[in-house]
C-alpha cells in the first residue's frame, strides 16, 4: 500500500478514536456528576457548570465526527480516496441493469396488487 495513503488512513483512524474516547469519557464524567443527593447549592452550581463544559466538549467531538464523515463522503463521491479497484469493474453495468430490471419488475408487481 502507498505510504501517504496508509499514513492518512492511520491519522483518520486516530481522529475517530480520539473523538469516540472524548465522547465516552465526557459522558462518564456527566454521569458521575449527576447525583445531587445531600449537596448544597454551591456545589450543585459548580457541578452544573462542569456538566455544561463536558456537554460542550461532547458536542465538539460529535461535530468533528460529522465533519470527518462528510469529508470522507465527498472524497468518495469525487474519487479522491484512491481505493483499490475502480468503479469500472467488468460486469458492473450488467449487474446494474439486472438490479434495475428486478426492481422495476418488483415495483410493477406490487403496484398491480
Amino acid at each position: 500500500m502507498d505510504q501517504p495513503v496508509n499514513q492518512r488512513t492511520l491519522l483518520l483512524i486516530d481522529r475517530v478514536n480520539y473523538d469516540i474516547l472524548t465522547l465516552n469519557k465526557r459522558f462518564e464524567n456527566i454521569i458521575n456528576l449527576a447525583p445531587i443527593d445531600g449537596k448544597d447549592k454551591n456545589i450543585t452550581a459548580s457541578e452544573v457548570f462542569q456538566i455544561e463544559v463536558h456537554a460542550t466538549a461532547m458536542i465538539r467531538a460529535a461535530e468533528d465526527l460529522l465533519a470527518l464523515t462528510r469529508s470522507l463522503k465527498e472524497a468518495w463521491l469525487f474519487g479522491q480516496l484512491g481505493t483499490t479497484g475502480n468503479a469500472e469493474r467488468p460486469g458492473t453495468d450488467a449487474n446494474a441493469k439486472e438490479v434495475s430490471q428486478a426492481l422495476l419488475a418488483w415495483y410493477k408487481k406490487s403496484a398491480s396488487i
